[in-house]
């Protein structure tokens, strides 16, 4: 029987970022396929989750049903930097023969076993490092190549994000696959009228009506030509609705904040939650929205346009990388390379357009959305092992 091995580090990491929600949501689909394989009798691999000792607690409340882990015998902190450094012993020495995958762009040492895949979400650090921690990207720029040189298959998140693979790394295109995140619709979903007013209260949002940016505050996402965009808005459309971003403080991000500090100061309504917003609160979070706007300038993926989808909310996003893969034929999508118009002009023509555009996500957003599949995604890691070469 197959035994596949992946890396938890992500998965059990304090903080929860969207390598980790990927490797979650594989899980998940993996889960589900498990089950149904097990209905019909069809063979099914043991799928375990490597992790540190002291970090079960954080595993098993995920509460995934078919899917068990095993411990290095090291906790997290010391893990983290052993592999952060190269130093990390072969891993199955501890968890057995398999076939491991390495979901976090760089891999870890195996000394009788197969590296079945490594994941690389995108290339921002190679093509757009003017938008990235110089630390982190001077690390992945290190590492990626010498983890793709040791690895039979890579997996990766689109389409666009597997062209620049072939491209940069000159690997044949036949060793990579796409695995796309995806929006569980039993999580995002429309939520009720007295569900959002309950979260917006909670994270101190008094706005009626918000224009939602839902993103780290960092360089890449482009947030500053999303403030000036809402500046711009007549003064009447701008009276009844407030800017309201979401997201943690990334790199880089004085100057957004020195900006927003100034309009506000001149009276313009951009506000930020009081706390943190929890991973179970952003699905109301969203369908409070007017529109959600992302007006990034490079996304492997990009999952908050497709959460939004989901919830049937309007979405104005960029034309560029992988986002007109995630929400072709349903959102808007404008040029932000060449100054900030086309997304000032795309804003207040949706403003004035508001209720056609929500009756349109409303009915087509769920639609473009379920197109996208934790358990398809799930599918193709285990192709990888099943296969004969």
């Amino acid at each position: 029987m197959r035994k596949i091995y992946i890396d938890g580090l992500g998965l059990v990491d304090g903080h929860f970022s969207g390598v980790g929600q990927y490797i979650l949501g594989i899980l998940q689909g993996m889960d589900e396929l498990i089950d149904e394989r097990r209905a019909v009798s069809m063979p099914t691999p043991i799928v375990s989750v490597v992790i540190p000792r002291d970090k079960v607690a954080r595993f098993r409340s995920f509460g995934l049903k078919n899917i068990r882990y095993k411990t290095l015998p090291i906790p997290f902190r010391y893990m983290a930097k052993l592999w952060h450094h190269g130093l990390m012993p072969p891993i199955d020495i501890w968890c057995g023969r398999g076939d491991y995958f390495f979901p976090r762009f760089v891999d870890m040492p195996l000394l009788f076993s197969r590296n079945r895949g490594l994941v690389i979400f995108d290339l921002s650090y190679e093509l757009h490092r003017q938008y990235s921690d110089e630390g982190n990207a001077h690390f992945l720029s290190n590492k990626v190549k010498k983890s793709v040189a040791r690895t039979k298959n890579i997996v990766t998140i689109s389409q666009n994000a597997k062209n620049e693979i072939v491209n940069f790394y000159k690997v044949p295109s036949n060793r990579v696959f796409v695995a796309t995140p995806a929006a569980d619709q039993r999580v995002f979903y429309r939520r009720s009228p007295k569900e959002v007013e309950d979260v917006k209260q909670k994270y101190g949002i008094t706005a009626k009506n918000y224009i939602l940016a839902l993103s780290n505050l960092e360089p890449r996402k482009n947030l500053q030509a999303l403030v000036d965009a809402y500046c711009r808005l007549p003064a009447a459309v701008r009276k009844d609705t407030a800017l309201l971003l979401v997201g943690v403080s990334g790199w880089k991000a004085d100057a957004l904040f020195n900006t927003i500090i100034d309009k506000v100061g001149e009276g313009y309504d951009i506000i930020r939650p009081n706390k943190y917003v929890s991973d179970n609160d952003k699905p109301a979070i969203i369908s409070g929205a007017s529109l959600l706007v992302y007006p990034s300038h490079y996304e492997g993926f990009g999952m908050p346009p497709l959460e939004a989808l989901a919830c049937g909310v309007p979405v104005i996003t960029s034309d560029n990388s992988s986002l007109p893969e995630v929400v072709e034929g349903v959102g808007t999508m404008v040029d932000v390379s060449d100054g900030n118009d086309q997304l000032s002009e795309a804003l207040a023509n949706a403003m004035r357009n508001i209720d056609t555009l929500k009756e349109k996500a409303l009915t087509e957003g769920p639609q473009r959305a379920s197109e996208f599949s934790w358990k398809h995604s799930a599918q193709v890691f285990f192709d990888l092992v099943e296969s004969k070469s």
